[in-house]
């Protein structure tokens, strides 16, 4: 059988059509980013950055092993590594449970571990929804949604449009597949083609990218940037290029990663890219001139340039 993640349930090229019916019924040309910028006359210098996810399937599993802290985890940084792409401090959150039936003793310790990790950033749980849905949620399970919303001075925005020709694309490593691309994983465990303890090392949190991301930010060392998520490298990359721009990438300069090369065993490399961050956890797009700086900077995150701007 060949695995995909189309034939695990997920269509991409759907998602992507719903994309541009959005942008299509709501005529704003960010609809598609990172991150939703909102700007208001009653604050001249900042604009406020708002956006929302959750963790995907990787909840099934991790709601098996009771490990509540890394859907805590996972829950906060698929949030703030999108906030971040826009150069915004996070400044409050709101979470989004529905349940099967509320069980106290798994929401206390998911709610502890998700407010211990919003105040390492300085960021507030407001409050939320928890919803019983007996007849949606299967008995045991649940699942999470967050909304993030910071906030951005005008002049310390990243922005897509300072990306220029000749620009360096630099990746941040990530620590494996973080909570994307589960569906097709748990299809692989479920028919055995991989093994309980590697299903287990897929399991990791979340690699949170706010502090590297603010301190390039405040040097003005980035053109712009991209979480690496669902849909792959080069998916999101280009939603952190303007019109006109393209990609040069070089796949090989990408340090290796057992579990990606376990993964392109399986399903191809082609399946792969098109799927996972392959070790690229977070991308940074900057200046040739800011080159050397930047990856002394970050040298702490394992920072690697594969690629241009053309």
């Amino acid at each position: 059988m060949k695995y995909s993640y189309l034939n695990s349930g997920v269509d991409i090229k759907k998602a992507d059509e719903l994309i541009k019916i959005i942008k299509n019924i709501v005529k704003k040309p960010q609809i598609g980013d990172f991150a939703g910028i909102f700007e208001h006359p009653m604050f001249n210098d900042y604009c406020f950055v708002s956006c929302t996810d959750g963790i995907g399937t990787k909840i099934i599993p991790l709601i098996a092993k009771k490990d509540f802290k890394t859907i805590a985890n996972d829950l906060v940084a698929m949030n703030l590594n999108d906030l971040i792409c826009c150069g915004a401090k996070p400044l409050f959150f709101l979470d989004y449970i529905a349940l099967n039936q509320i069980n106290t003793q798994y929401l206390r310790d998911f709610v502890f571990e998700m407010n211990n990790i919003l105040n390492k950033y300085n960021c507030v749980l407001l409050g939320g929804e928890t919803s019983e849905l007996g007849d949606l949620i299967l008995k045991n399970n649940f699942d999470v949604a967050g909304f993030l919303v910071g906030a951005v001075k005008k002049e310390n925005m990243i922005n897509k449009f300072n990306v220029k020709k000749g620009d360096v694309i630099i990746g941040l490593q990530s620590n494996g597949v973080h909570s994307n691309g589960f569906s097709l994983l748990r299809k692989l465990h479920s028919d055995g083609v991989i093994d309980d303890n590697f299903f287990d090392s897929l399991l990791a949190p979340v690699k949170i990218y706010h502090d590297i991301v603010m301190k390039l930010n405040e040097k003005k060392l980035i053109n712009s940037c991209a979480n690496i998520t669902g849909g792959g490298i080069v998916s999101n990359l280009k939603r952190a290029l303007p019109d006109g721009l393209e990609l040069n990438l070089d796949f090989k300069k990408i340090p290796k990663n057992e579990i990606f090369e376990k993964i392109i065993e399986i399903i191809g490399a082609n399946e792969a890219f098109k799927t996972f961050n392959m070790n690229v956890g977070f991308a940074l797009v900057v200046s040739k001139s800011n080159l050397k700086q930047v990856l002394d900077i970050a040298k702490e995150w394992q920072p690697f340039v594969f690629g241009e701007v053309v």
